[in-house]
């Protein structure tokens, strides 16, 4: 029987962070409806990208039957979709190893009776206490980089509010090419990704017919 990745450090990592990416383009409209509920658009998206107990047949390269039950989306802004600064992310790499070590430190320190309970444990003893602080750090600090494409975003999400004007026109300059991350207008990624157009509506703004047919 396979065991299921999610049950192990490493597999929840890559179940977690190797998932396809979606950019999202809003207006200052969408965000400042947003904020109402002291949330950012992309926060206020982010619970409905995670989908459990599901049971949906998925073909492979080598046409396997495999059933995928678990899935999610990672959300980004497009102005966070850029190159990471290598010695921005050295130094942080070094401040989580530096923090982790401390904080599984300082916990032992004031339980002893912790070592006990935790040394039987080979994944405790195969794994450094910092692993998953350092992996899940490590994905971030290097993601959209020129080398790899798990961070490539599949769609684009462009969101637009009910109180912006023209709201049509304000779907085609939100993907306006002047407005891309660099990643994409140097053909690093592919600026060609399928999009989806979301109209926000605030209710507090009266209802969406005062808008009129064009809605």
């Amino acid at each position: 029987m396979m065991m299921d990745p999610a049950t192990t450090p490493l597999g929840q990592m890559l179940l977690e962070e190797i998932t396809p990416v979606l950019m999202v383009l809003s207006t200052p409209s969408v965000e400042d409806s947003s904020l109402k509920n002291g949330l950012s658009f992309l926060h206020l998206l982010t619970p409905f990208c995670s989908f459990n107990n599901i049971d949906v047949p998925v073909r492979t390269a080598s046409d396997q039957p495999y059933r995928l039950h678990k899935f999610k989306l990672r959300l980004f802004y497009a102005s966070d979709v850029r190159r990471p600064d290598l010695k921005v992310a050295k130094e942080r790499l070094k401040q989580v190893i530096t923090e982790a070590g401390e904080k599984v430190f300082s916990e032992l320190s004031s339980d002893v009776s912790l070592i006990d309970h935790e040394l039987p444990s080979s994944e405790y003893r195969n794994t450094p206490s910092w692993f998953q602080f350092l992996n899940k750090e490590l994905v971030r600090v290097a993601s959209f980089s020129d080398h790899e494409a798990f961070d490539h975003p599949v769609a684009c999400l462009l969101a637009v509010s009910s109180n912006d004007e023209g709201p049509i026109n304000r779907f085609v300059d939100l993907y306006n090419s002047n407005k891309l991350p660099s990643l994409l207008k140097d053909g690093a990624m592919d600026p060609k990704i399928l999009k989806h157009y979301l109209l926000v509506h605030d209710n507090q703004d009266g209802p969406v017919d005062k808008y009129g047919p064009s809605y």
